[in-house]
């Protein structure tokens, strides 16, 4: 038991009066010790939830781990982890084929056929950024006269491995035939035709060629006296071409008309000098002519000669309503001083017919 001194406030257990002031103590109950001010709240305050044991939390950032694995492999699925991951997605997006797979190189040969061999050379395929094709087909034509040059293709068709159409060529009209247009390049007896569209290279497997359309050969003359004294530089000297300045080119009926067209031709000027001569070769009054011509085109061709030597040579396709071809050409030639130049002109197309099939 214990008991408390109300005058000193001290604890006096086991006495009955206080030992220092003599006062009579008062009984203290037993009970329990005051928490201290620090201390956690009683027991039978409401309980906090327990902390998470180590366990759980070692599960939960396992939870959290693999489903960042899963998010980041779904984010990635769509690209594969093999090397060669780049590759395809670069083939998957280019617009341009590789360099192997849009030139073929050919080398089918046909004839001779009347004396003419025609090659088809290569095809390219070209495509341009709006996803539009065309092949360019390069043909080499052996056998034409000296200065013939080809102007179209008649019955041009490219096959593929099944028999069909390749691709298909355009027509135009040209004097009185029909053929798809031929460009010359750098080598004289190598022209390029263009078709669209086009598949892919592999799959072409023949050409046809029904003829050639060639210029008419150049038989009218205009014979040019030349001896005034050459300068050695420019300027160059104007020469007279006298009285005999003009000629009448024969085109034979059948070529466009049921009957014969004469079509008048002159030169217009002269110039020599500087190891050149210059002719310039007037055409404006062909267009009298050209209500006969189907389409409104024809080739005229002519070459400057010295003796029986041709010095150039040069072909235009006169349109009707273009004022700039209806001026006819200029024929600008390397040589040494001569006393006389020739020039000899043609107009009018014809076809020659080969029938070539070329193929591997």
């Amino acid at each position: 038991m214990r008991a408390w001194c109300p005058r000193c406030d001290a604890v006096r257990p086991g006495e009955t009066t206080c030992p220092v002031c003599g006062t009579p103590l008062a009984t203290l109950q037993e009970s329990r010790p005051a928490p201290e001010p620090d201390a956690p709240p009683p027991v039978d305050e409401p309980a906090q939830p327990p902390a998470p044991s180590r366990l759980r939390v070692a599960l939960l950032v396992t939870v959290l781990v693999l489903g960042g694995l899963a998010f980041v492999a779904g984010r990635s699925g769509a690209r594969p982890a093999a090397p060669a991951a780049p590759a395809t997605t670069t083939s998957a997006t280019t617009t341009t084929p590789a360099a192997g797979d849009n030139l073929r190189q050919l080398g089918w040969r046909a004839g001779p056929t009347r004396g003419l061999t025609v090659t088809a050379v290569s095809v390219r395929r070209i495509i341009t950024p709006e996803r539009e094709t065309s092949a360019e087909l390069t043909l080499r034509v052996e056998g034409l006269r000296p200065g013939q040059r080809l102007f179209a293709l008649r019955g041009l068709r490219l096959l593929d491995l099944g028999g069909g159409v390749f691709s298909a060529p355009e027509e135009e009209p040209i004097g009185d035939q029909v053929g798809t247009p031929a460009m010359p390049t750098g080598d004289p007896a190598t022209y390029t035709v263009t078709t669209a569209p086009a598949p892919r290279l592999e799959s072409l497997a023949r050409v046809e060629v029904g003829g050639l359309i060639v210029v008419r050969p150049r038989t009218a003359t205009i014979g040019l006296d030349v001896g005034v004294p050459w300068p050695a530089r420019p300027p160059l000297r104007a020469a007279d071409p006298g009285s005999r300045d003009k000629v009448t080119v024969t085109v034979p009926g059948g070529s466009f008309a049921d009957q014969d067209q004469r079509m008048p031709l002159r030169v217009a000027a002269v110039l020599v000098g500087g190891g050149r001569a210059v002719v310039a070769v007037d055409a404006r009054d062909v267009s009298k002519v050209f209500q006969a011509v189907p389409g409104g085109s024809l080739p005229l061709s002519a070459e400057l000669r010295a003796g029986n030597r041709v010095l150039c040579s040069r072909t235009v396709l006169l349109r009707s309503g273009d004022v700039r071809s209806m001026f006819g050409m200029v024929l600008a030639c390397s040589t040494r001083p001569v006393p006389r130049l020739t020039v000899a002109v043609g107009a009018g197309v014809q076809a020659l017919r080969v029938d070539a099939a070329l193929e591997p």
